[in-house]
């Protein structure tokens, strides 16, 4: 193992099969990182599923480890590994391992349907060329059986019969088909219901039979009987309880609870009104009338149907009335063929006509749909070798890179490269700033990135309507500058797609030392400042009010009034101000007069040692505090707050600082641009040290 130091962490450096090999016996806690939610990286997805082996979203380092340990005995050659890349001569799969030769096998087989030269390499592109064309055919080893993959017009015709009774099932082109299950029902179904429809049919010259005691308008007669017979059966209920008890034939006939409630003029409660009501009124005789005004008007169109068609052929007369023994004559009449119903089987392809399920009948085509499921699974076999052969490959093109961007993260500190985990880059006041992680959630992020030390800025980045998300972005060198809430830029992802970028939030700390030592002076002119503007305000407030007062209009009519004498603790008038202002000029050269004096008892040499000193008082421990919170500075935190599991502390070093902020510097050649801005401010510097010196050896030698 070799590490090498990024900031102030020691990382394993991952270059070749064999640094791949001793991430396996490394101690988790030198890892950078020992789990990560999978959106954070911007790679292959179907990798990313694969290394995500439980499917909960997050890649843990024993999944990573798994896929590392999977890659490496299934290879008899790595020397490619440490390149990345995704062709690999079938030589180089070991035939030994444990599926190694099926590998090898199914690599063949995908050559093989490529093209006349096979070759002895395969490559990512090819695999997956080959797996498209599968999934794209109607036998694609999914075990949904479509149409499309019928071998004649006929067997289609089947096939889409079948699915249509048994409602299908969405196969991996999109389109429905049969699963085996599905079509072992329809195969089921067919000789059920035709034996059933057997049952129901009249033989040749007759005209009933013990189903069909009415021929062919059994059904018909059938459903008539039964639309409202629960209704003729309550009727003669009633009758039996009027019959029992006469006292309750009166609440019967009216049944005054419903009538208390009816609207005779609203037709909705005219109409639940008679639902409520029964068919006829219900007499101790136990008849039910069939003259049309004697029954509910809801029931009379079913009641005239009864009369004519059904009643005519059971009882074999007509009558203008039923008893209940008839009633009940009726009902039995119906009740073979109602059992027949009730025995039904095979509903799923009753809408078939017979000649059609005859004809599925025929064992051929159950044989031939079946062996249509056998090839699918055969296909299933081929595609599933193919899946493990592009898994393979997606190991051995990624998983180093994969390494160093989890195990190790020198991508994020090399300036030719992005890590897997960064977003892109970002350009606003003047400055590019390179480090961008993904936030989902921006309350929990800021929680937990604060404790980074760091001035943060998260980014809302919009393209389109429906494109917007959230990134984070450390600031780590040069100064706050004109970055707030509100301000806009422009982001560039990894593959160089502009975007909108405005910030929504920003965590304020300090940017460097320089920011740092200026921020007491900051606060202190801030403070003066405020002061001073609401001093200003109030004496020109209080300057307006009486210049108001004092101006009188000629020929208005007004009366100047005196003054009123000042409140206590009011402010004083404009001229006591300038009063006061006189009091403080005079105490302020009083002081002057005596800093002089003491200067000019001094020597140069003791108070340059003075000013020095009471520099020194002042800054030391503002220039102490401040480094040691710029040492604290942390990106592990900006990762910690996306969700990684992260071991070390990210700190950086004053090159890694300007890489991640940086400030583009002016085209070679360039006219008039700032190249010795440096060296001014130097002299600058010293021309006002020296006149300083000038000027306080002048002053105390006069």
């Amino acid at each position: 193992m070799r590490f090498q130091q990024y900031g102030q962490t020691y990382q394993l450096q991952i270059a070749s099969a064999e640094d791949l090999g001793s991430i396996l016996t490394m101690d988790e806690s030198l890892w950078m990182a020992t789990s990560a939610p999978v959106p954070a990286f911007r790679c292959d997805s179907k990798l990313l599923a694969l290394l995500d082996a439980d499917g909960n979203g997050r890649i843990h380092s024993d999944e990573l480890k798994a896929a590392i340990r999977w890659l490496l005995d299934r290879l008899s050659d790595t020397s490619k590994v440490a390149e990345g890349a995704d062709v690999l001569p079938l030589s180089f799969i070991r035939a030994d391992a444990p599926d190694g030769q099926a590998l090898i096998d199914s690599a063949r087989y995908i050559l093989d349907k490529q093209g006349p030269e096979p070759g002895e390499s395969i490559s990512l592109g090819q695999v997956r060329s080959f797996l498209g064309t599968i999934q794209s055919r109607p036998l694609n080893g999914d075990g949904i059986i479509v149409p499309e993959a019928g071998d004649s017009p006929e067997m289609e015709e089947f096939l889409r019969d079948a699915v249509g009774a048994m409602e299908g099932t969405q196969d991996a082109s999109g389109r429905k088909g049969l699963s085996g299950q599905q079509l072992n029902d329809f195969l089921a179904a067919v000789p059920a219901h035709l034996e059933w429809r057997q049952r129901g049919q009249l033989l040749d010259g007759e005209t009933e039979s013990g189903v069909m005691p009415f021929g062919i308008e059994t059904a018909q007669l059938c459903a008539v009987c039964r639309q409202h017979a629960d209704e003729v059966d309550l009727f003669f209920e009633l009758c039996r309880l009027a019959g029992f008890d006469a006292r309750t034939q009166a609440r019967l006939a009216g049944l005054e609870a419903h009538l208390q409630h009816l609207d005779p003029v609203s037709s909705e409660q005219v109409n639940v009104y008679l639902q409520n009501m029964p068919i006829a009124t219900a007499q101790p005789s136990g008849v039910l009338p069939l003259a049309a005004e004697m029954i509910n008007p809801l029931y009379r169109g079913w009641l005239r149907d009864l009369t004519q068609r059904v009643l005519p052929r059971v009882l074999d007369r007509t009558t203008d009335c039923l008893t209940e023994a008839e009633w009940r004559n009726v009902k039995a009449a119906f009740a073979p063929y109602e059992a027949y119903i009730a025995q039904k089987q095979g509903q799923a392809v009753e809408k078939l006509p017979t000649e059609k399920l005859q004809r599925y009948a025929d064992p051929s085509y159950a044989e031939r749909a079946r062996r249509m499921v056998e090839c699918d699974k055969r296909v299933a076999g081929i595609l599933q070798q193919a899946q493990q052969v592009e898994r393979l490959l997606l190991f051995h093109c990624h998983l180093v890179r994969f390494a160093n961007n989890f195990v190790s993260f020198p991508q994020l500190y090399a300036e030719d490269q992005t890590a897997l985990f960064e977003m892109g880059t970002l350009v606003m006041d003047g400055r590019w700033f390179s480090f961008a992680v993904n936030v989902e959630n921006l309350a929990g992020h800021s929680a937990v990135a604060k404790q980074s030390n760091l001035l943060v800025m998260y980014v809302e980045v919009a393209g389109t309507a429906a494109e917007k998300f959230t990134i984070a972005l450390p600031v780590t060198s040069g100064t706050k500058g004109n970055l707030a809430v509100g301000k806009r830029g422009v982001f560039f992802d990894v593959s160089g797609r502009e975007y909108d970028a405005r910030i929504v939030q920003i965590i304020d700390n300090p940017v460097s030392v320089r920011e740092a030592l200026g921020m007491p002076f900051v606060r202190l002119w801030r403070l003066v400042e405020g002061k001073i503007e609401t001093w200003s305000g109030a004496a020109e407030k209080d300057f307006i009010t009486a210049a108001d007062k004092a101006v009188v209009v000629p020929g208005s009519g007004a009366v100047s009034k005196p003054p009123a004498p000042p409140k206590p603790g009011a402010s004083p008038l404009p001229g006591n101000a300038f009063i006061g202002i006189g009091v403080v000029t005079a105490a302020l050269g009083s002081a002057f007069a005596f800093v002089t004096k003491t200067f000019a008892g001094m020597s140069p040499g003791h108070i340059l040692w003075g000013f020095l000193g009471a520099a020194s008082a002042v800054m030391l421990p503002v220039a102490l505090i401040a480094v040691l919170k710029l040492r604290r500075q942390d990106v592990s935190s900006l990762l910690e707050g996306a969700g990684w599991a992260i071991n070390a502390r990210m700190r950086l070093n004053r090159g890694q600082r300007r890489h991640f902020t940086r400030v583009s510097p002016f085209p070679e050649g360039a006219e008039g641009t700032p190249r010795r801005v440096l060296l001014r401010w130097l002299l600058v510097a010293l021309v006002a040290l020296l006149l300083l010196s000038v000027v306080l050896h002048v002053f105390i030698n006069a």
